[in-house]
């Protein structure tokens, strides 16, 4: 059976490639309940036919959150770390006058309550 988890990881990475996560979780739930059943019909306890059916749907979505995992690392860290680093002074198109925000949050947080206020 450590085979069957194997192949379910597989099948998780490669479903989340190309279905959205609501239809992968509906295919999850059919998957939980055809393998509940086939494992009763077959003569296994209900208690065993669940404990394999969940642990099948485990390894499903883990491989659906690896591979959510790797798409995170591709594009999106990829393309942090291309852009440039903005400088610490930043012109507010809003005040017309320079704000401190990355060396000094606080005086930033300051002056923008005292602005709302």
């Amino acid at each position: 059976m450590t085979w069957d988890l194997v192949i379910a990881f597989i099948i998780g990475l490669l479903c989340a490639v190309r279905l959205p996560i609501l239809i992968f979780t509906l295919v999850v739930l059919v998957v939980i309940v055809v393998l509940t059943v086939t494992a009763i019909v077959l003569g296994n306890s209900l208690f065993e036919a669940l404990t394999w059916a969940f642990l099948v749907a485990a390894a499903l979505e883990a491989g659906c959150v690896a591979m959510n995992g790797i798409f995170y690392l591709l594009y999106v860290r990829r393309h942090v770390n291309e852009r440039k680093q903005s400088p610490l002074e930043v012109n507010s198109k809003f005040s017309g006058t320079r704000e401190l925000t990355a060396s000094r949050p606080s005086a930033f947080m300051r002056r923008l309550i005292a602005r709302l206020l």
